[in-house]
């Protein structure tokens, strides 16, 4: 009767906590709105990103140092000659280095990377200046301290900074300390843009951190994270910000009542627009304040003991429409801060602690995979030994509702893990599961978005993990009119639900129905729901289920409903009714008809009638919390007078305490980053021998047709000078370049639209010429350079200059990281056919070209990256950046929080013309340009026709772009309303398709 490994599931539930952390600590995490107001172990790890996040991510995004030479340096001279070169250097600092004569500031030129090796590195009677035109520099880990002069607080004598930037771009100051410096901590001024300034602590100083001193208002900063502790004044001070984003930053003891002298916190002046969310105000004077002429917009912080001044007026921006954050709990920030802000002994740490992250990685895939059900569900019985789903069979990969379907229908076994989200067409689909599967979502991004799954009579032995399954509701809150369920099990057995989150459905999150039994259901979180989790529909009294560690919050009944359950186990459950929220609890727990319940050591929080049982069921509880609780809290033994039933004559268990079950299940339930992680094949490509390979073709050759699981073609830096084809057979392959910049790896060749091909069969022709093509669904390319460098000077006599560089025709295809250079028709993004749609992402990237060098019916969002102007082969300024050929059901090209700019001529560059391909009337071209810095080359009317096709029968058009190529809104000129903006956002394009973007 017992498992073999009697607590092996309850220590997956920790693992996976334990695992998330260390998952997250080794790789970038992309930050995410918190689902709730707790903060758990990955929440935790993600901390430790590498990556700029807010307005120093956009634009190109700001990488600093990355390319150049890793020094380091343990004096000021080396650290000042370093600093100052014209080439990129990723500079450590170890130790503490005494900048001479006091008050010295250091110039740091462009392409930067200046970090504290662990938490010991220090600036000490110094700082760093940054001159006007720098750009893409991140400075991190460092302590910055001690040009404070005695007797001189207020610095009218001096001015010596911790940091100063003038007029600069693309800068990210994260996990520094500054502490008694004498003028500024942090001074950003004269039109710097793209900043993001988080995870540092600034401490006992009086000018804090300044941002403006400017009549324009150009500035974009994102401000997170950050301590402002003893700081009496700039807390900052914001003068003609254009955007200025504050959240979770933690102002502490700024009113000393020792201390007359007037401070305060956060302000915007002059025309600023400031957005604040969830931050954290503690013994603070005049927390946040607007001039008549600023905006500022307040929600979610939490003041304590805070006087004077708290105000907002206007409606300042939207952050969201600029780039994705997570948000943590306001009551979280002084913890989270606390723990995290300043330098830290992980960052900056000697290149060889990363040296095992593939190791890691593939053991944590490795640990999931094994395992196990506790509970009821690990009892062997009815023929089954336990439960564990699909191990015996294949591991797939599912990305698409086709892939999900055919594998879980499937007669043999399968682990399916379920990457993205998928959307269930029609809405309420349930999926019918067979036996011997394990369905489970890779990391958190595992997405059932409008159905769920149905197990019918006699199917066992199946795991659901890790998985969200959600709205599939039709907005009618008791509806009698569909039977949508997330997991619907009638006559199952053998069945373990873990670590799900369920919510939104048209009918229950759970139903275990018409004998069901050997099931368990742990660890997961189930909310905004009527009809939570029923147990029963059927007279016999046969069900056998366990649930443990799962967290209901804002469901109105069935919390559970257990009726004629043989044995109903409860235990470390956390019930939990928000009273401010749109559902009221109508009940508990309940056991109904001839259920036998045992609860235990659950916690019930705000819940009317927390535990109900009829007269002809049996419920013994003990070890509960009721906390705020009314109506009926019942229980009571069977008739026999024995109690409902023993769980450990069934098997072992070790219950937590009632007392920890709140912060162990908020933590610990729904999806964990390390479930579900399926560590890569990895075949490596070297020029010179030492990988698999030695060209990139022969790598993706080597990748068996019919693929379904991950595969990473490592390349090694070098010159690939080679055309490659990822064929439509071979899914899921991503091509990563392994230097640390992408100008290290180069796939190269130099076909055009006119090259004759080798075998003289004709010529290539447009589509034909990419040095590499992708006509796989789910291909990833990384940190490369893909360059066709077809020279059109020397075949001036020759017909067809296209030349493609990179060409896609695939959907759900992520590029990130990549440099594409060419002329005409340098970026080439389709679909596998006229009529389907082929969704591409480009992010953090460069794209490079004169004539339609983005082009295409492709799908095509193009977010936070540089599209370069060049000359044309003569040395003349003209050309179109875009000439979409969309499908008129389709979307077109979107280019969003991006540049558009070159070293080419003034007024000299169309956004774009119509591609109506083959002369086909019927599609309907679509480019839209938002949110976005254009150069000066952008023509004032910046569409014009194509091929006897007018623009303005198709859709052109802009939306809040900035910089000289901008312009207002004109009949040659659209701009989208706000309205219609809301349409044309990021997720309009790409849909259930979610990319990890890094």
């Amino acid at each position: 009767m017992f498992p073999s490994s009697p607590r092996r599931a309850r220590r997956a539930g920790i693992r996976a906590l334990l695992a998330g952390a260390l998952l997250t600590a080794l790789a970038p995490a992309l930050p995410a709105q918190a689902a709730a107001p707790v903060v758990g172990a990955e929440s935790a790890a993600e901390r430790w990103s590498d990556t700029a996040h807010g307005f120093a991510s956009l634009a190109g995004g700001t990488t600093g140092g990355a390319g150049g030479e890793v020094v380091t340096v343990t004096d000021a001279v080396s650290l000042a000659r370093y600093a100052a070169a014209p080439e990129p250097y990723v500079i450590q600092v170890s130790g503490a280095l005494t900048l001479q004569p006091f008050g010295t500031e250091i110039t740091v030129a462009s392409d930067k990377t200046v970090i504290g090796l662990g938490d010991t590195a220090a600036l000490v009677h110094g700082g760093l200046h940054l001159n006007p035109g720098t750009h893409n520099v991140i400075i991190r880990n460092l302590t910055i301290r001690d040009t404070a002069v005695e007797g001189d607080w207020d610095c009218k004598n001096t001015d010596y900074d911790g940091i100063q930037m003038d007029s600069v771009h693309h800068v990210w100051i994260d996990h520094n300390r500054f502490s008694r410096i004498c003028d500024g901590q942090l001074d950003i001024r004269k039109d710097s843009e793209y900043v993001t300034v988080s995870y540092n602590r600034f401490e006992d100083n009086n000018k804090t951190f300044g941002i403006g001193w400017t009549p324009n208002v150009r500035t974009q900063i994102t401000i997170d994270h950050n301590l402002f502790a003893h700081t009496k004044q700039r807390n900052p001070s914001a003068d003609n910000v254009a955007y200025a984003h504050l959240y979770n930053n933690h102002l502490t003891a700024q009113n000393d009542p020792a201390d007359p002298v007037w401070t305060y916190g956060n302000w915007s002046r002059g025309r600023t627009k400031m957005v604040i969310e969830n931050s954290y105000y503690e013994d603070v004077q005049h927390p946040f304040q607007a001039d008549a002429t600023a905006e500022l917009v307040q929600r979610g912080s939490v003041l304590r003991n805070t006087s004077g001044r708290h105000e907002t007026r206007g409606e300042a921006f939207d952050p969201r429409s600029f780039y994705d954050y997570r948000l943590d709990p306001a009551a979280a920030v002084p913890a989270l801060v606390g723990r995290f802000s300043g330098p830290q002994k992980k960052i900056g740490a000697p290149a060889e602690q990363a040296a095992g992250r593939a190791a890691a990685l593939a053991a944590l895939a490795a640990d999931w995979s094994d395992d196990t059900a506790d509970g009821f569900a690990s009892v062997d019985a009815l023929g089954q030994n336990g439960t564990y789903g699909g191990r015996d069979g294949r591991t797939v990969l599912a990305t698409t509702l086709a892939d999900l379907e055919r594998y879980a229908t499937a007669a043999e076994p399968y682990t399916i893990v379920v990457q993205g989200a998928i959307t269930m067409v029609p809405k309420g689909r349930e999926i019918k599961v067979a036996s011997d599967k394990t369905i489970v979502g890779a990391g958190t991004t595992g997405h059932l978005v409008g159905g769920g799954f149905f197990l019918g009579a006699g199917v066992h032995n199946v795991i659901i993990r890790n998985l969200t399954i959600r709205d599939s509701s039709e907005g009618v809150w008791n509806d009698d009119e569909h039977d949508f369920d997330a997991i619907q099990m009638d006559g199952a057995h053998h069945v373990w639900i873990d670590h799900n989150t369920l919510r939104n459905q048209a009918d229950g999150l759970i139903d275990s129905r018409k004998d069901t039994t050997y099931v368990t259901i742990s660890w997961n979180r189930l909310s905004d729901n009527n009809k939570t989790l029923g147990i029963g529909w059927t007279p016999n009294t046969t069900a056998a289920l366990t649930l443990h560690h799962n967290w209901l919050y804002e469901t109105q009944q069935r919390n559970p409903s257990a009726d004629n359950a043989a044995y109903a186990h409860l235990y470390n459950n956390y019930l939990q009714d928000d009273p401010t929220g749109a559902v009221s609890v109508a009940y508990g727990n309940y056991a109904r008809g001839a259920t036998r319940m045992v609860l235990e050591n659950s916690y019930f929080k705000g819940i009317r009638n927390p535990v109900t049982k009829d007269a002809t069921a049996a419920l013994v509880q003990r070890g509960n919390i009721f906390d705020g609780t009314s109506g009926r809290n019942e229980s009571g033994p069977d008739t026999s007078g024995a109690g409902a039933f023993d769980p450990t004559a069934h098997y072992p268990y070790t219950p937590d305490r009632a007392a920890d079950v709140p912060a162990l299940v908020t933590a610990g339930a729904g999806p964990r980053a390390a479930i579900g992680v399926l560590a890569p094949t990895v075949v490596t490509v070297a020029r010179d021998g030492s990988g698999d390979h030695t060209s990139v073709q022969a790598a993706v050759d080597a990748v068996p047709a019919g693929n379904a699981l991950p595969v990473t073609v490592a390349v090694a830096p070098g010159l690939y000078r080679e055309t490659v084809k990822v064929p439509r057979t071979k899914r899921f392959v991503t091509l990563q370049g392994t230097g640390p910049s992408r100008r290290d790896t180069r796939i190269e060749y130099d076909n055009s639209a006119g090259t004759m091909k080798p075998d003289g069969s004709g010529t290539y022709g447009t589509s034909g010429s990419a040095t590499l093509a992708v006509e796989a669904d789910d291909t990833r390319l990384r940190n490369l350079s893909v360059v066709n460098s077809f020279d059109e000077a020397a075949h001036q006599a020759q017909s067809g200059h296209q030349a493609v560089a990179l060409r896609t025709a695939a959907d759900r295809v992520d590029l990130h990281g990549l440099i594409i250079e060419g002329d005409q028709d340098t970026l080439q993004t389709d679909s596998a056919s006229r009529d389907v749609v082929g969704r591409i992402r480009l992010t953090n990237s460069y794209v490079a070209g004169n004539v339609d060098f983005v082009f295409g019916r492709g799908t095509l969002v193009v977010d936070g990256s540089v599209l370069t102007l060049r000359k044309r082969w003569d040395g003349s300024s003209a050309g179109y950046v875009t000439a979409p050929s969309t499908a008129a059901a389709h979307r077109g090209i979107l280019i969003t929080r991006s540049v558009i700019d070159g070293d080419v001529a003034a007024n000299s560059f169309h956004l774009g013309r119509p591609w109506h391909a083959g002369g086909d009337a019927t599609l309907d071209p679509q480019t839209v340009v938002r949110d976005s810095r254009l150069g000066a080359a952008v023509r004032p009317a910046p569409w014009t026709d194509m091929s006897g096709f007018s623009w303005r029968d198709d859709r052109f058009a802009e939306y809040r772009n900035q910089g000289p190529g901008s312009g207002p809104a004109s009949v040659d000129r659209p701009h989208l309303t706000d309205t219609q903006a809301a349409d044309h956002e990021v997720a309009d394009w790409l849909g259930d398709w979610t990319t990890s973007g890094g």
